[in-house]
């Protein structure tokens, strides 16, 4: 395939891929609007007096910032909702040609097949997440880890400027950081065992100068750490019933698989497991037909890919949901070196590629149609919002079964774009020791003290909580899914506006 054309073959599958994107104003991605407001508040706080009262900006070098490098001055003059989607296009724009720039220098080949496979990852279970720096993260792992494949023989250009990569990658994501160590210190390996000589030597020298690139940034993470690591009595307190899984084993055994399973997700439990069991069918028989190859270069990626998988700790240097995080990089890893032998296909042999694509097809579609209903539900957010006053304290309660639930419309975008699109302030991912951005005066107090009496990331009791977020200080609370609510709302608020999904409550004192 000639180098445009590819280029051409590649952008078009992408820009059918960004099509779920166009279906609602508010993606139901679930991290990502607090993120987007943080990045609001930092855009416009230097000349916005009521941000300034509630929140503290103070921008130093954290592991964990990528996205606000780049979002904060697009929020200055990008409307917030737009803003929102271009950065999700641009993180999917990354990984998808990281993927694919890293296939081309460990020696797959091209492939319109496997880019095909590629795009149903990019609707991840992280991405619905919103963990915006750690997927940016993550596909600038897979671009760096291309370089270094193709610039190594060269070392006195490939340290160097590796080094600057690996700092920049570090900075916008510590995990992906990781990851990215991950990738060269196996291909190291992978290039060591094809040696015809297989030196020790040859193996140690290069493990050294792949270690070079993590100098700077192990210095600044061993003196980041103990300001990072908050006391333990401001840690989130999270149960499995609050997570959505039963107690027990069994409730452990469900949080593993869940992400290996929805790794690619889509609008149900049960449409997610059907795809991942028909695509692994698909590929165990072109693996048994030998129409698929892995070369022994990439043998010990795949290795440590699947070991990462299993390593099951819950957060790591202020980062939690480590174990969700693994199934994405261990299936992009394999996107990234499986070669298809596409010569002499048979009938079985193309029905098994056309059934491939098919799926891929129906999970893109999947996705649209489950996004395409979050239009209808911002519509009646915006209903409610249009009767708050600006400038007060507001917060959001999303109201379900536990985070990440299919069986209810995703909330936690809502109270963040109060503070984005209504002019309030409110509780976000702002922890200065974690990002670039703290709160401060009465709504830091309102916050502490909230937290104080409720440290779950789910309230047990939606109206204790909605009760004692008045005695806290806020002025309006968003409820979202309120129909699910078992109790009236509390003596302490009075509805002012509702919609079948929404409640706006505002406080009595």
């Amino acid at each position: 395939m000639e180098p445009r054309t590819r280029v051409i073959a590649f952008a078009g599958l992408f820009a059918l891929a960004m099509l779920p994107l166009l279906m609602t104003p508010v993606m139901p991605l679930i991290d990502l609007y607090n993120h987007l407001a943080r990045f609001f508040v930092l855009s416009h706080i230097g000349a916005d007096n009521f941000l300034k009262t509630y929140y503290d900006a103070h921008w130093h070098l954290l592991p964990d910032m990528g996205v606000d490098v780049l979002a904060t001055p697009l929020l200055a003059f990008v409307p917030p909702l737009i803003a929102a989607h271009v950065i999700v296009i641009f993180i999917l724009a990354v990984i998808f040609g990281g993927v694919l720039y890293f296939r081309r220098k460990v020696g797959a080949q091209d492939s319109l097949l496997m880019a095909a496979l590629l795009l149903p990852l990019l609707y991840s279970y992280i991405l619905n997440w919103g963990f915006a720096n750690f997927l940016l993260g993550l596909g600038l792992a897979f671009w760096a880890a291309g370089w270094w494949f193709s610039h190594r023989d060269n070392p006195r250009l490939a340290v160097p400027v590796s080094c600057l990569i690996s700092i920049v990658i570090f900075l916008t994501h510590g995990l992906a950081f990781g990851l990215y160590g991950v990738l060269v210190a196996s291909l190291e390996v992978g290039l060591f065992l094809k040696s015809s000589t297989r030196r020790p030597i040859d193996l140690v020298r290069a493990l050294l100068l792949t270690a070079i690139q993590a100098i700077i940034p192990l210095l600044f993470l061993l003196a980041w750490m103990p300001d990072a690591k908050p006391p333990v009595e401001a840690l989130p307190v999270v149960s499995m019933q609050t997570l959505g899984y039963p107690p027990g084993f069994l409730g452990r055994v469900m949080k593993r698989l869940v992400p290996i399973l929805r790794v690619e997700e889509g609008p149900a439990y049960w449409f997610d497991i059907a795809t991942f069991t028909i695509q692994g069918l698909l590929f165990l028989l072109l693996i048994v037909r030998r129409r698929i190859s892995v070369p022994l270069l990439v043998w010990p990626l795949l290795v440590a890919a699947a070991l990462t998988v299993g390593i099951g700790a819950p957060s790591l240097f202020g980062v939690s949901y480590i174990t969700d995080r693994m199934p994405l990089f261990a299936a992009l890893c394999l996107m990234g070196v499986l070669t298809f032998r596409t010569a002499a296909w048979t009938f079985v042999d193309r029905a098994a590629g056309m059934m491939l694509v098919a799926v891929v097809a129906a999970r893109l579609i999947a996705v649209a149609a489950s996004w395409h209903a979050y239009d209808g539900f911002y519509r009646e957010f915006q209903t409610v919002a249009d009767r708050i006053p600006s400038r007060g304290l507001s917060i959001g309660v999303p109201v379900g079964g536990g985070f990440h639930e299919m069986n209810v419309p995703r909330c936690e975008m809502y109270g963040p774009l109060l503070v984005a699109l209504h002019g309030q302030a409110g509780p976000l991912f702002a922890d200065a020791k974690q990002q670039p951005l703290g709160l401060d005066g009465a709504l830091k107090r309102a916050v502490a003290d909230l937290h104080g009496k409720h440290p779950q990331e789910r309230p047990d009791d939606y109206g204790a909580f909605m009760r004692d977020a008045v005695v806290a200080g806020f002025d309006h609370i968003l409820v979202c899914n309120a129909h699910l609510l078992a109790q009236p709302f509390p003596d302490n608020t009075k509805v002012i506006a509702q919609t079948p999904h929404f409640a706006l409550l505002e406080a009595v004192r």
